[in-house]
């Protein structure tokens, strides 16, 4: 049996509950998603493969050590991605693969004023503590004592610019008329995300943003 540890947004348990053959266990820093999670495992019937815990990905315990670690859009959410990945390396045994599934910078229109308004409204409506290239990623990876393996580019399977998409940016668009309202709308956590989503879907649009599949192996 691999043992192996995801961290996933639990919202909907989907990740998690594909997976679950080769996962055994899942961790969120929502107490509230570890509920729903739970229950959906329980309807699932795989209560006794998976459990899914409550717990900062950023420590975990020192015990036990897992043969792979699959991150699906979290680690963005990381105040230091430099500081987290030596954690996650000293969990894995040697040989284990962390999986990274997340949006990643490009450079393209670095330094563009409606690509950094853009990308500041992601991070603050989506509390995104570390936005990083991949080969910035690559770099702090083999300080880490991890070395890139494989890296998918799966932005072109995403579905943008969906009708609800269209709409959600017709409102967000609205509030740029009154900045102070969108300062203050940024703090509910219901605008904060229709926020943070539609300028994720600009940013992807354009490709300033990517979303990547990254492997990492510990010597």
């Amino acid at each position: 049996m691999i043992r192996c540890a995801a961290e996933c947004d639990t919202r909907n348990s989907g990740p998690i509950c594909r997976i679950v053959r080769r996962v055994r266990f899942g961790v969120t820093i929502s107490r509230v998603q570890a509920e729903i999670a739970a229950k959906r495992l329980a309807r699932e019937g795989l209560t006794d493969r998976c459990q899914v815990i409550c717990a900062d990905f950023a420590e975990l315990p020192v015990e036990p050590h897992y043969d792979a670690m699959v991150a699906v859009e979290a680690v963005v959410h990381s105040p230091s991605l430099e500081n987290l990945l030596p954690s996650l390396a000293d969990r894995l045994r040697s040989g284990g693969r962390l999986i990274l599934c997340d949006d990643w910078l490009t450079d393209k229109d670095r330094g563009l004023a409606a690509r950094e308004r853009c990308l500041d409204q992601f991070r603050a409506g989506w509390r995104v503590g570390s936005l990083h290239t991949v080969a910035e990623l690559v770099a702090m990876s083999e300080r880490a004592g991890l070395r890139l393996v494989e890296d998918l580019d799966l932005t072109s399977y995403l579905r943008l610019g969906r009708p609800r998409d269209h709409v959600i940016r017709l409102a967000v668009d609205a509030t740029v008329v009154v900045p102070r309202l969108r300062d203050r709308l940024v703090e509910m956590p219901f605008w904060a995300n229709m926020i943070g989503g539609s300028a994720l879907q600009a940013a992807l649009s354009r490709r300033w943003l990517e979303y990547h599949l990254i492997v990492l192996e510990k010597a």
